[in-house]
């Protein structure tokens, strides 16, 4: 049966089934790069970098008798962004309407579906964004390759905690894991894994997300998200097979900083949203007559902009 409150199924009319009904549950773009509102469409913002700023350099003088300290002249640079218009529609014919509202509600079901494809563009920028060795620079060779024949040596704690002081260098701290659902399965089997964890006299415990978590909270850690989100990457055509394919790749593990609010919050992104066009998801409806259909849209003004790529780091799995 359709699992939505959002849509109605007769008790004595249910053969309709939603397939991928749970997918929705699957996305993390939004977790790793809060919406922040912003007033303007496009705009310029003065950033303070360490460099520039000289924020993290020491350099105290002594004063001698009548003389002065030392002084810091401060500097900065400006970034940009520059939201974009997006979105997706769909036609809801009436006789489709008068058809199907035997079983479900036809809007409610199109509304939630188009809402899913936008969802899944955005989480698809989100993971350009985070998996980018361009941004937070070249990706560290795992110690030991994550492939199955190295199950007994993979050292995910040794990465994740090398990875914590690659970005504690840059005076900051990471509160974020990132890895895809395949990384995630393969190092919770790992022999090192478990016995960092729970040690060797529990050897079939469960590793969760959460007790990953806890694990280096003393290292700052908060949250660990597995990008389990999919996509159909068949080429749209009349007829067609479903072809899977995950959205975040098995190539790299992030660990980096994710905060919300203002820049002055610090983390290494946010999703801005133009304040003028409503929220990150807008979903709106409009009668076109010509067709005798109720459209459904759904559409997003926004930019998923990298405030601080000094806030993370990438661990390359050696995948294989």
């Amino acid at each position: 049966m359709y699992p939505n409150s959002g849509a109605t199924i007769r008790a004595d009319l249910n053969s309709v089934v939603e397939e991928a009904s749970k997918a929705d549950s699957f996305f993390i773009g939004s977790i790793l790069m809060p919406p922040l509102g912003v007033d303007a469409k496009s705009g310029t913002y003065p950033k303070l970098t360490k460099a520039i700023t000289e924020s993290m350099k020491p350099g105290s003088t002594r004063r001698e008798r009548n003389g002065s300290y030392g002084q810091v002249k401060r500097a900065w640079t400006n970034d940009t962004y520059d939201t974009v218009d997006r979105g997706l529609e769909e036609a809801i014919d009436d006789t489709d309407v008068k058809d199907l509202s035997r079983y479900f509600s036809l809007e409610s079901l199109t509304a939630k579906l188009v809402l899913r494809s936008m969802m899944l563009d955005h989480e698809i920028r989100v993971k350009d964004a985070i998996f980018n060795e361009t941004t937070f620079g070249s990706a560290t060779n795992s110690a030991v390759a994550y492939t199955e024949a190295n199950i007994a040596t993979i050292d995910f704690p040794l990465d994740v905690m090398a990875a914590i002081e690659r970005v504690a260098d840059n005076a900051e701290e990471p509160n974020t894991i990132v890895m895809s659902p395949t990384v995630y399965d393969r190092v919770r089997r790992s022999k090192l894994l478990k016995d960092f964890l729970v040690g060797s006299n529990l050897p079939i415990a469960n590793i969760t997300p959460n007790l990953i978590t806890s694990a280096f909270a003393a290292n700052g850690i908060k949250q660990t998200l597995i990008g389990r989100a999919r996509y159909d990457s068949a080429v749209k055509k009349a007829t067609q097979t479903f072809s899977s394919a995950k959205v975040w790749s098995d190539t790299y593990v992030w660990v980096g900083r994710v905060e919300g609010g203002d820049f002055q919050s610090g983390g290494a992104g946010r999703t801005l949203v133009w304040n003028a066009e409503g929220g990150l998801f807008v979903t709106e409806t409009y009668r076109k007559e010509d067709i005798r259909s109720n459209m459904v849209r759904v559409r997003q003004h926004t930019s998923e902009k990298i405030i601080d790529s000094s806030c993370g780091t990438l661990i390359a799995t050696q995948w294989s």
